[in-house]
């Protein structure tokens, strides 16, 4: 995400991630987002309120079945810019796809 959009972004994570995935996008405001389609219907939603995301990583750390990313996001809605401080833990299956997915403020 740090070169591309979310929609693009979200294509490489589904690429990689068993069909019925459970995500927490930090802006689903805690809600769950339940497979593939669902996920691929929220982003398009926000892309077409006009939302835009970047986001980089800064480190990539291994613990148990879990990836965990820290890095940053930065959000732009309205006119207004928020950069925040993110953790994306992603959890895996043992054929390497990704099952869940969370986003954490730092």
């Amino acid at each position: 995400m740090e070169s591309t959009d979310v929609a693009h972004a979200s294509e490489e994570l589904l690429a990689n991630c068993t069909d019925d995935v459970v995500v927490e996008p930090h802006a689903s405001g805690g809600r769950l987002i339940h497979g593939q389609q669902e996920l691929r219907s929220f982003w398009e939603r926000f892309a077409r309120d006009g939302v835009q995301i970047r986001a980089g990583a800064y480190c990539v750390t291994e613990e148990d079945d879990s990836v965990v990313v820290t890095g940053w996001a930065r959000t732009i809605k309205d006119g207004r810019l928020a950069d925040t401080q993110s953790r994306w833990v992603y959890r895996f299956n043992t054929y390497d796809q990704v099952v869940s997915a969370r986003v954490e403020r730092v």
